[in-house]
């Protein structure tokens, strides 16, 4: 016999498993109960709902360290291919430890619901502008060309994700196998090399 605290944690592994692949809507109770070995009215006693179990997922993940803690003391140092770098190694690190959660989030906007708005407002909203201050303060030292922080901030976003996209939703690991350093590290060089200023060709003479 699995304890409670056991069983629990059973139940949120498989119904991960099944809102990454299915979507919210598209599981039901009962396919979770017969996953975990249970009745439908012996699961509702550990979950009173199949919301409550999508809402104890959010709780499970906004309890890890937030990226923003991380990359904080980071940031301080103003050495920008450091904080990045960081940056894309931490995204790669935590999505790729566990694929379905992308999937997750995904499924929640393309079905319309707002479950996962809390685990937006205060980790992925954070994030972006936690970042966009970065990129505007850099601008402020002279370190960055004069572009829109908002933008930029999304773009190098952007090519963090799309690659795990490609990988981890579109299922196309094989085509992409590079390893994910080396990756984050051709991603912050594109991208510092069109942000950086750079010396007047004279002031290089």
């Amino acid at each position: 016999r699995r304890s409670g605290a056991d069983r629990r944690e059973q139940i949120l592994r498989e119904a991960m498993a099944c809102f990454a692949a299915q979507g919210f809507r598209g599981t039901t109770v009962r396919e979770l109960a017969a996953r975990v070995g249970l009745s439908e009215a012996a699961l509702y006693r550990y979950f009173p709902s199949k919301e409550s179990l999508y809402a104890a997922i959010i709780d499970h993940k906004m309890a890890a360290v937030d990226i923003v803690a991380v990359l904080r003391p980071v940031a301080l140092r103003r050495n920008d291919r450091e904080f990045f770098l960081e940056l894309a190694r931490e995204i790669f690190h935590r999505v790729e430890s566990d694929p379905t959660f992308l999937r997750i989030l995904y499924f929640s906007a393309l079905e319309g619901h707002r479950l996962a708005d809390p685990f937006f407002e205060s980790r992925v909203k954070r994030l972006r502008e936690f970042l966009t201050d970065y990129i505007k303060q850099r601008i402020e030292d002279g370190s960055f060309v004069d572009i829109d922080p908002v933008i930029a901030s999304r773009a190098f976003l952007g090519m963090v994700f799309d690659h795990l996209n490609v990988r981890l939703v579109l299922g196309q690991t094989e085509a992409y196998p590079q390893p994910l350093d080396k990756v984050a590290e051709t991603f912050v060089s594109i991208f510092l090399h069109g942000m950086q200023t750079r010396p007047a060709e004279g002031a290089r003479a």
